[in-house]
Formats: C-alpha cells, sequence, structure tokens
C-alpha cells in the first residue's frame, strides 16, 4: 500500500475515550436497546460498564440523528453520559465525531448490544496499548472468547480506516474490524499489540443481543446472577455458563 500519513496530530487531547454505539434501529430485533433487562433498560447496563472502564476514561455515547433514538440520549443524560449523534450508517464516522469532542490518542469501542462486555479487560488493554504504542489490540486469530463486545483502537487506526479502507463496510459499518484485520499486515504504519484470553474465559458462546432468542437467554443469566446493583462480573456468568453447559451435557 501507498506509504499512509496521519495529517492531524494528536495535540492537546486525554489518553483515552470510551465510546458506546448504540441505536434502535435493529433490523432482527427494533428497540433493543431499551429493552428490559433484570429491571433496567440494556441501554442503562452497557453504559454502567462503561463508566467502569475508569475514572479517567470519559465515556461517550455515539448514536444516530433519528427521531427514535432519542431514548437512547434520554438514558444517556441520565447517567451524565456525554451523546454525540450522526448517520445511522456511517457508524465509524459517529465515532470520528465523538473524537472531534472528546479528542483521545485510543478509544475503547463498546457495541451496544453485549451486556457482558468486560470493562477490565478494556481497562488492561489501554494500559497494553498505551505502553507499547499500539494501535490495535487484538487476539490471534481462531480465539474463542468471552471476551465481546469491547475492543481497543488508536484514533490513528480509526483515521486510517478512513483515510484508506473507503466505503469496505469492514470500516464504515463495523468500525474497527478493517482496521485490526489489516494492522498487522501493515506494520510500518500500525503497531499491533497482542493479547491472550484469560483461560477462565476461554469459551465458544455468543453474548451479544441480536435477536428475541439471545435477549431471553440473557435475562434468564441475569435473574441468576445480577444482585441489581453493581456491573455483572463476566467471570461469574462465565462460571454459570460453564455450569449450564456441564449440567446439559450430564442430562444427554
Amino acid at each position: 500500500m501507498t506509504q499512509w500519513v496521519d495529517s492531524r496530530a494528536d495535540g492537546a487531547c486525554s489518553e483515552a475515550v470510551c465510546i458506546v454505539q448504540a441505536r434502535m434501529g435493529s433490523s432482527r430485533l427494533p428497540g433493543k436497546m431499551m429493552e428490559d433487562l433484570g429491571g433496567r433498560p440494556l441501554m442503562w447496563h452497557i453504559l454502567q460498564r462503561a463508566m467502569q472502564v475508569g475514572a479517567d476514561v470519559p465515556v461517550v455515547l455515539a448514536t444516530t440523528d433519528h427521531e427514535r433514538d432519542d431514548p437512547l440520549v434520554a438514558v444517556a443524560n441520565a447517567m451524565k453520559v456525554a451523546v454525540v449523534r450522526g448517520s445511522e450508517h456511517d457508524v465509524l464516522g459517529r465515532y470520528l465525531l465523538a473524537l472531534e469532542s472528546h479528542p483521545a490518542r485510543r478509544v475503547a469501542r463498546v457495541c451496544g448490544d453485549s451486556p457482558l462486555f468486560d470493562p477490565v479487560h478494556l481497562r488492561q488493554w489501554l494500559d497494553l496499548a498505551r505502553r507499547e504504542g499500539a494501535d490495535v489490540v487484538r487476539f490471534r486469530d481462531g480465539v474463542a472468547s468471552l471476551l465481546q463486545g469491547g475492543e481497543v483502537v488508536s484514533a490513528r487506526a480509526l483515521r486510517w480506516s478512513r483515510d484508506v479502507a473507503g466505503d469496505d463496510p469492514l470500516a464504515f459499518e463495523h468500525v474497527t474490524a478493517w482496521a485490526l484485520r489489516n494492522a498487522p499486515l501493515h506494520p510500518g504504519v500500525m503497531v499491533t499489540a497482542w493479547a491472550e484470553p484469560p483461560a477462565e474465559l476461554v469459551m465458544d458462546v455468543k453474548l451479544s443481543i441480536d435477536t428475541r432468542e439471545d435477549l431471553e437467554r440473557m435475562r434468564r443469566l441475569y435473574a441468576a446472577l445480577w444482585d441489581g446493583a453493581g456491573p455483572l462480573d463476566l467471570r461469574t456468568a462465565a462460571a454459570w455458563l460453564k455450569a449450564q453447559a456441564a449440567a446439559g451435557d450430564a442430562s444427554k
């Protein structure tokens, strides 16, 4: 590829920001972000967890400019979380808008449909990226774990994706996927840090909510484990999931 040069200097900015992407217009489960989970809307759970990434890591909700997403903004306002609004389909554009109002060197990206994303691992990955000067943090291909719904990339990596990937859906819609795939192929442009999931979290189970079935499964998990207060610990959920799987195998 032609040598890419980032024309924008970081200037005065914070080390990290946590950007949460969410909208009400899901095609498979419309309005899912306001669905009840343990007596609170899904959006509330996502923002509550995002606020645990670090006291020094501001949280920004990046939603769309559609009126149907006003309820999400209302939840964020009640929790004193900043909001940016932009194109429904240009999700990367919303991230870049968030970085304009909250400049930062690195981004903890959170998907709004993953109510068990782990703020602990996001903080660890932010620290790893800072120590190694990394633009992306990722697992090796083929690693299956419960660490889902959260990633760490640099602001440079997002600008690189916008400048080089163009309208590739991996960047345009999925924000980080293009950079995560391509950064290791271009070490002269991007620095990749490699990570391994803790053994207790190595498990091939989907935790995102895309369908009514996914939502009902997550409701059962929260009903069994959540105390109604602080964020549900992912490791507690992992132990429960493994116990459920073992019980299912034993009944066969």
